[in-house]
């Protein structure tokens, strides 16, 4: 399987798990096992999914941060997936590349966004990539 479709993956366990974060060994299962994932792809979303949950609060201050003029309650639940999701891969995944976390992050909300999505996550990952991410591509910001 491709990373590609992980990362679909990974956004749609991520979507799941907005309103029950608890269930997140459960939603893996299911959805690795739904999807075949190999080894490769199954280890990504474990660890991605786990990442992105255990430090939710600490991600979403980041989109707060840089969605203005946007309360991160009013974005789509696809929307706040996928900006948690590629916000996680910059924190917590240093082998996949700034531009690819963007790039992949764009493509997912041309795919299942909203029709302003894909513009609006763009935006929102520059900034916190400008600010926060050296120019060797490695998090300016605690991983912990």
């Amino acid at each position: 399987m491709s990373r590609n479709k992980a990362r679909t993956v990974a956004m749609q366990a991520l979507f799941q798990l907005d309103k029950q974060p608890e269930g997140v060994a459960g939603v893996i299962e299911a959805r690795a096992s739904e999807e075949r994932l190999d080894e490769n792809d199954l280890l990504y979303l474990d660890k991605i999914t786990r990442s992105v949950i255990a430090n939710r609060e600490r991600i979403d201050d980041f989109i707060r941060n840089y969605s203005i003029d946007w309360d991160i309650t009013r974005l789509g639940r696809v929307e706040r997936s996928i900006l948690r999701l590629a916000i996680g891969e910059m924190i917590y995944l240093a082998d996949i590349p700034v531009s690819v976390a963007i790039n992949e992050a764009v493509k997912l909300a041309k795919k299942f966004g909203s029709d302003q999505a894909a513009k609006f996550i763009n935006g929102v990952l520059g900034k916190f990539s400008r600010n926060h991410i050296d120019e060797a591509g490695q998090p300016r910001v605690s991983t912990i």
